[in-house]
């Protein structure tokens, strides 16, 4: 299956309001009190599978931007891997806030994910996104990620993650996933910038949390790997709120509003 989306965003007479919206299974998209929903309108990512979504924040809107439940990468009936492509585009003064459910690779999926990030120097981002390995008390499908991120045309982060049943020995060490099954990562980035110069790390409940300044100070990096979403998303909901720049711009909210 092959499927496309696409979200615009705008600031118009002082609200953000969506210009355009549209979607096809299994990517659904739908206007929430909270900005944008994406909603499963077929099972999958199966193998084979390819989407492609688009969300793009005009210059002084801001866009929250969730889903109404976890996504689980299947094996396809005739094999093959699956490719998600998530493009998104953040205008000058504009915000966006990405946090879909937890990705959850089932047994004998073999799935790719690629996210591709383009901000102006002035546009503020708040992004989380979780990844599941295996359903309870099964093995995990095969994962690889792809990071692509660029602030004012300039490349802020760039990172691969391969994991899970044939992936690159080590995956599972103490230097990646250290034996956990759920991992998520966060990235800020706000032109304020952020009191982050060193690494830091913490550990508690069972889940490891690192936070990463980048070179660029307007960013910052946080990994959290540990046995349930719970946990983790606590972990990394904590560590964001502490590292955080200061007040989102004044034109920012979490809705949207139809044009």
């Amino acid at each position: 299956m092959k499927a496309s989306a696409r979200a615009v965003a705008e600031f118009v007479d002082g609200r953000t309001v969506l210009r355009q919206l549209a979607s096809q299974p299994p990517i659904v998209l739908r206007q929430t009190d909270r900005g944008l929903t994406m909603v499963t309108g077929a099972a999958g990512p199966l193998g084979g599978d390819q989407t492609d979504l688009t969300v793009s924040v005009g210059d002084g809107a801001s866009l929250t931007v969730g889903s109404a439940g976890a996504a689980l990468a299947l094996p396809g009936a005739h094999g093959g891997t699956s490719h998600a492509l998530v493009s998104l585009h953040v205008g000058a003064e504009a915000s966006l806030r990405w946090e879909p459910q937890p990705l959850v690779v089932a047994s004998g999926a073999d799935h790719v994910a690629t996210l591709d990030v383009s901000l102006v120097e002035s546009a503020r981002l708040t992004l989380i996104e979780t990844l599941v390995l295996g359903r309870h008390q099964e093995e995990p499908g095969r994962l690889r990620t792809r990071w692509r991120i660029r602030r004012g045309g300039r490349t802020l982060l760039a990172q691969d993650l391969d994991v899970g049943a044939g992936a690159p020995r080590g995956w599972d060490g103490p230097a990646v996933l250290g034996g956990a099954r759920v991992l998520a990562t966060a990235l800020a980035v706000d032109p304020s910038g952020f009191a982050v110069d060193a690494v830091r790390q913490h550990t508690a409940d069972g889940v490891r949390c690192d936070v990463l300044p980048l070179v660029d100070p307007a960013a910052v990096l946080v990994m959290a790997v540990g046995p349930d979403t719970v946990r983790v998303g606590r972990a990394v909901a904590d560590a964001v709120a502490r590292t955080s720049a200061g007040p989102t711009s004044s034109r920012s909210g979490a809705g949207a509003s139809a044009s």
